[in-house]
């Protein structure tokens, strides 16, 4: 707040101090008029009109294309096909040019038939029994290796609790063959019999009351009598089987079991024996001889090595098509043949023999003076007058502006890209790279703008102006706000109306 106060003090003692000498003077013109004429010229004013100001840059302009590409094979050859010239317009993918391919052709071909050589190599490989035998003998191997580690691990509490639980069952199995069945289990097994005698009976007495039907009551009492012959027969067969008792084959089989069991329980109490162990061992070493001769015959190294023999032969074939198709030199985008720099039958390396323009769309490439860096910036209008079309001008817009200046003949400019409307254009033209141009950078325009000689603006403060408006013919100091100025005029957005009068000073305007 001291601040404000300060300045609007220094203000009015400036105006008053300025209002104090103009009025002096004007006091001091009257009382010595002849003199005051012959020794300075009168004020000048100027009258406050409206109307339009642009601020403008001029600069010079060229041509340059929105994209361009120079094109190149990717390795040399003798040119055997060139498809374009200078001014040809073509479209992406187009074959511009083609390479003589005899040998890269040839050099595909033997690559398809290694890689069928090396495929095949492969499959017989995979196709031979051997391949087979590697696979079973090494799981041969494995099964044997841990048959004699189970065998060499510590017996533990649950393993000896396992094979005496097993050495009962065994023994109890083998008792229960040897007593036989008991009396009142054949007396079950009889009663069991006459129970399902009974009821075959009667499902064939209700079976024979229908059999000669052909419906479903039939067909109900014909699976009654299955079933009911079905559990006679097991009934009658477990009758038998209690009736007769165990047979020998039975009971040796029963005794077989319990010694395995009891053998096993001692195995684990006591330990692996040494002729067991040895045992397995000599299984694990004649498994290892059989694993080792196939070895000898390195299948499994065979096939690896044709696995990677196929792979690098599909990548032979893969970089023999590359070189195929590097043999077609192919617009990458649309556009106009620029420069063509190769012949038929021109034996050509990787230097570039084409040149490809988008001119689509054309760009305009600007330098303008560095005192002109204020007015030009993206999104700016700009008016175009090329040198062969001196009576047409073309609209644009700056599209891109140089971050940093450019030297052009030991001056420091600035460039930037203007991007033109092609609905300007006073008749459809193509217009070539290079063509010269003359433009005018629109850094800012004002419509129905209250305009002053920029002699009548006093700059108080930076950014900050006055001027004197004659009143009743004395000059009045009056604060104003501006807008845009050139040379010449500047506009008065505040503080003064058409149709005032502004003192100028002692130059004269118009």
């Amino acid at each position: 707040m001291p601040g404000i106060f300060r300045n609007k003090w220094f203000l009015l003692i400036l105006a008053i101090v300025i209002i104090g000498g103009v009025g002096g003077y004007y006091y001091f013109s009257t009382q010595t008029a002849d003199a005051q004429t012959s020794e300075a010229p009168p004020i000048q004013t100027s009258t406050v009109r409206q109307g339009e100001l642009v601020v403008s840059a001029t600069g010079a302009g060229t041509i340059i294309p929105a994209s361009d590409v120079n094109l190149s094979f990717r390795s040399g050859g003798i040119l055997d096909e060139l498809n374009v010239k200078v001014g040809d317009r073509v479209e992406a993918g187009d074959v511009l040019a083609r390479l003589d391919d005899t040998e890269v052709r040839a050099a595909l071909a033997q690559n398809e038939i290694a890689l069928r050589q090396a495929e095949l190599q492969l499959q017989q490989l995979l196709s031979d029994p051997a391949t087979a035998s590697m696979a079973s003998a090494r799981s041969t191997l494995v099964s044997a290796q841990a048959d004699l580690a189970q065998l060499m691990a510590p017996s533990g509490e649950q393993d000896l609790a396992a094979a005496q639980q097993s050495l009962r069952s065994a023994q109890q199995a083998l008792n229960a063959l040897l007593v036989g069945p008991s009396t009142g289990e054949l007396a079950g097994a009889k009663a069991d019999l006459e129970l399902a005698t009974i009821a075959l009976q009667k499902a064939q007495s209700e079976y024979d009351k229908v059999s000669w039907r052909s419906d479903i009551g039939e067909l109900a009492q014909s699976q009654a009598l299955q079933e009911a012959t079905i559990a006679y027969e097991k009934a009658k067969a477990n009758y038998d089987l209690s009736a007769a008792g165990a047979d020998a084959d039975q009971i040796s089989s029963a005794r077989a079991q319990v010694a395995s069991a009891q053998s096993t329980l001692d195995t684990l109490q006591s330990g692996p024996d040494a002729e067991d162990i040895a045992a397995a061992e000599a299984k694990v070493e004649q498994a290892q001889a059989a694993m080792d001769e196939l070895l000898a015959g390195a299948t499994d190294i065979d096939v690896e090595l044709a696995q990677l023999t196929v792979e690098q032969a599909q990548n032979n074939l893969m970089a023999a098509q590359a070189d195929l198709e590097n043999t077609e030199l192919l617009a990458p985008i649309a556009g106009v043949i620029t420069a063509v720099e190769a012949q038929a039958g021109e034996n050509v390396g990787t230097a570039a023999i084409l040149s490809l323009a988008d001119l689509d769309q054309p760009l305009l490439e600007i330098f303008l003076d560095e005192t002109d860096l204020d007015k030009v910036g993206e999104g700016y209008e700009v008016e175009v007058v090329f040198d062969a079309f001196p009576d047409d001008t073309f609209m644009g817009t700056v599209e891109q502006v140089d971050p940093s200046l450019t030297s052009e003949s030991g001056t420091s400019v600035v460039k930037a890209l203007v991007r033109l409307d092609e609905s300007s254009f006073a008749k459809p033209l193509v217009l070539p790279i290079g063509l010269n141009a003359t433009v005018e950078v629109i850094g800012g325009r004002a419509t129905n703008a209250m305009l002053v000689p920029v002699e009548a603006l006093r700059e108080i403060t930076p950014g900050q102006y006055a001027l004197f408006v004659m009143v009743d013919g004395e000059p009045q100091l009056r604060m104003v706000e501006v807008g845009i100025m050139d040379f010449s005029f500047a506009e008065i957005i505040s503080g003064i109306e058409r149709g005032d009068v502004v003192s100028t000073g002692i130059v004269e305007t118009q």
